[in-house]
């Protein structure tokens, strides 16, 4: 018996799964992208020059402040040194750009058109001070790192209702904490907190909601899930604009963490986790609910035995347990989840990188994020297409090309084209958004069903983690508007690399077991580009090989070859 068995007599996609989707599911999963990504405009940069206090008082006008102030070599961080008093008397407006400057020394004044304040402008980030930026995008991924299997530990202790519950709070709690900071590192550390929640967040509300919902559709409340996080991210592009403070903002950010609360009431605690801590009696109320919701009507007392029936089968089981350590012992599993922790790295870097990167690019940046957003829908379609025709592995291959093509493309353009980032940015957001959504199909296809859940929450964090590089890659932009380009590019063919060692897995069936990894043979399990690599097998798996083999030259198969 499995958990399935019951959840199909319950009702696996009635009105109960179908009210969870549309009221828990999509709203927030339209939030989730705004834990992290909030911090591209909470840390924006605009226009700046320095502050002459002689002109400000003037009558002079922004652009001939602007004029009289900013020297052509670097107009952000120098001003000319000269009396300015003296200046404006002599009403000689004239400037002669071999004048000597010197660095700004009374602060910096900055440009209101796109915003009134942010965290930039509250605490003068910029020139010398400006990897402090990169530093707030940075720290919200920190935390993912640190604080994600922490939140793994208490929800595998307390539930997964009240574990993401909390973390609602919290982010209610820092986020409006971190709007009234009056110290900025006291502001990274609620960044840090903030961000920490972001992977536990999402990882626990797909969680609920998959496990009770039938097998064959669970790929659509995938889709469902994905398609609101890019709503998500196109929303907050409206939000910040019509905010124009990082305060407002955060407090915006705040509020909606808040609402999170008020699930309480709708949302269900995962009856599978009940199980697994042999409460039986509150599995069974949820089932019963669900039922009810259903139009089934299951006897209480049927679920009480049928769900007993199933701890004590998975009470066994658990006996039986695979270990993670099981990951570097074996060779073959080793080869998979190391190299799917490359491609996780490798797709993560690009895809939060290039969104980023939005604040660099001509035009306004409030709809530069919004397209950079919204191109991932046809992405997604796209993707979705070719990963159940031509397979997980080629799909996900074809994405990191077309990302890290795209990529190259400013190398070799004039600086002056001036919407050659937006276009390039448009193109590799959307090949790395296809990657990302087949990394999370082939990624746990790989693993054995008992270490799955662990390889992929493990890759996928260490991934995310590893995107705390991509705002400081972004920062290069100074030295070089096509240099994170570049830098996005090589990941991308480093991670295709990767991943042309991982088999394909449409249409396979998924292996169970340690063993059915170590006994894989497949014949896309190799180097494509026709490296050769060494074998070693053991005798057990020469004999599994050589009985497979003579089983295929009577079907009339081609050869099929293992690396381990």
């Amino acid at each position: 018996m499995e958990f399935e068995d019951i959840l199909r007599d319950v009702g696996d996609f009635g009105s109960f799964q179908k009210i969870l989707i549309i009221v828990f599911l999509i709203p927030t999963f339209t939030f989730i992208p705004w834990i992290s990504l909030n911090a591209v405009f909470v840390s924006s940069t605009p226009d700046h020059w320095c502050n002459v206090p002689e002109l400000t008082s003037s009558f002079l006008s922004i652009d001939e402040q602007k004029y009289l102030i900013r020297p052509p070599k670097d107009p952000h961080c120098t001003r000319y040194d000269l009396n300015y008093s003296a200046l404006l008397t002599s009403q000689n407006l004239t400037i002669d750009p071999k004048w000597p400057v010197k660095k700004c020394d009374l602060g910096w004044n900055y440009d209101t058109t796109n915003y009134d304040e942010t965290a930039v402008t509250k605490w003068n980030l910029v020139c010398e001070d400006d990897y402090y930026k990169s530093m707030v995008v940075s720290f919200v991924f920190v935390g993912v790192i640190f604080f994600t299997p922490l939140y793994g530990f208490i929800s595998d202790r307390c539930g997964r209702k009240p574990t993401f519950l909390g973390l609602a709070l919290l982010i209610a709690v820092t986020e409006m904490a971190s709007a009234f900071s009056q110290n900025f590192t006291l502001f990274l550390f609620f960044r840090l907190i903030i961000g920490s929640t972001m992977s536990s967040m999402y990882c626990l509300g797909y969680i609920i909601v998959l496990e009770l919902v039938k097998p064959d559709l669970r790929a659509r409340v995938n889709g469902i899930a994905t398609n609101c996080w890019t709503g998500g991210l196109c929303l907050l592009s409206l939000i910040a604009y019509l905010t124009r403070s990082w305060v407002y903002l955060s407090i915006v950010m705040s509020v909606a963490a808040a609402c999170l609360l008020f699930f309480y009431r709708v949302l269900p605690e995962s009856p599978s986790w009940l199980i697994s801590q042999e409460r039986y009696e509150d599995a069974a109320r949820i089932l019963e609910k669900i039922s009810i919701s259903n139009q089934r009507h299951i006897p209480f007392e049927e679920l009480i035995k049928n769900i007993q029936a199933l701890g004590k089968i998975k009470k066994e089981s658990m006996r039986q347990k695979n270990s993670p350590i099981d990951f570097l012992k074996y060779p073959v599993l080793r080869k998979r989840f190391l190299l799917s922790v490359a491609a996780w790295i490798g797709v993560s870097i690009p895809y939060y990188g290039l969104q980023a990167n939005v604040t660099n690019l001509s035009g306004n940046e409030f709809i530069n994020f919004f397209l950079v957003s919204i191109v991932e829908v046809p992405a997604h379609l796209i993707t979705w297409w070719l990963l159940n025709n031509i397979g997980r592995k080629k799909t996900v291959e074809i994405s990191y090309v077309v990302c890290a093509l795209s990529c190259l493309i400013p190398a070799f353009a004039p600086r002056e084209s001036s919407y050659i980032g937006v276009i390039t940015t448009l193109l590799a957001k959307a090949g790395a958004s296809a990657a990302f959504m087949g990394q999370y199909q082939l990624c746990p296809e790989l693993f054995p069903t008992s270490l799955r859940g662990v390889g992929m929450g493990f890759a996928s964090t260490v991934g995310v983690g590893s995107t705390l590089l991509a705002p400081f890659i972004v920062r290069l932009n100074k030295y070089g508007y096509y240099i994170p380009y570049l830098i996005f590019a090589v990941i991308c063919v480093m991670s295709c690399f990767c991943v042309s060692f991982l088999p394909e897995t449409l249409n396979k069936v998924l292996p169970q077991t340690v063993e059915d990894v170590e006994r894989c043979v497949d014949d896309n399990d190799h180097l494509v580009c026709g490296l050769k690599k060494r074998q070693k097998f053991t005798l057990e798996m020469k004999l599994s090989i050589s009985e497979q083999n003579t089983k295929n030259d009577v079907e009339g198969s081609k050869d099929i070859f293992t690396i381990s």
